[in-house]
């Protein structure tokens, strides 16, 4: 068993492209060049359409950015979530589970015999499930002491 307040495994996501049109000194024609790296690099010529799968992927690195921002809400609402209401946390590695037991185990809640309210939780489980299992636990539990 593992107590910790909220396990934050770090990440990171990086998003660099620069593209812009320039006239090709040998022959005059204008150019479409792109670079994906802060010290342009990579700097070429590139085709309209594969400036096009460039802007794609900076989508999606796009909505990584919006998934970390995402999953730290999540983080810091739980931290609130567990303080107001005076509730404990505890991740539990359930690796060692049958495969049904892990996958079924989202969370679930105690009171002890010193009166300490606990949720525990399955280790490495996304910060964003996490807040709503343990929000629905917790409205639970404040609603069987009320």
């Amino acid at each position: 068993m593992q107590h910790s307040a909220i396990s934050t495994p770090e990440r990171a996501v990086s998003l660099i492209l620069e593209a812009e049109v320039m006239t090709d000194l040998d022959t005059g024609e204008l150019t479409l060049i792109a670079s994906t790296d802060h010290h342009q690099g990579d700097l070429d010529e590139v085709s309209p359409a594969r400036l096009r799968e460039m802007v794609a992927d900076a989508h999606a690195r796009l909505a990584a950015f919006e998934r970390l921002a995402d999953e730290q809400e999540a983080r810091e609402t739980l931290r609130a979530l567990l303080a107001e209401h005076e509730v404990e946390m505890e991740e539990w590695d359930a690796s060692t589970l049958d495969p049904k037991m892990r996958e079924a185990f989202k969370a679930f809640a105690m009171v002890r015999k010193d009166s300490l309210r606990l949720v525990v939780v399955p280790l490495g489980q996304s910060p964003i499930e996490r807040l709503a299992v343990v929000r629905d636990l917790v409205a639970h539990m404040d609603r069987e002491q009320a």
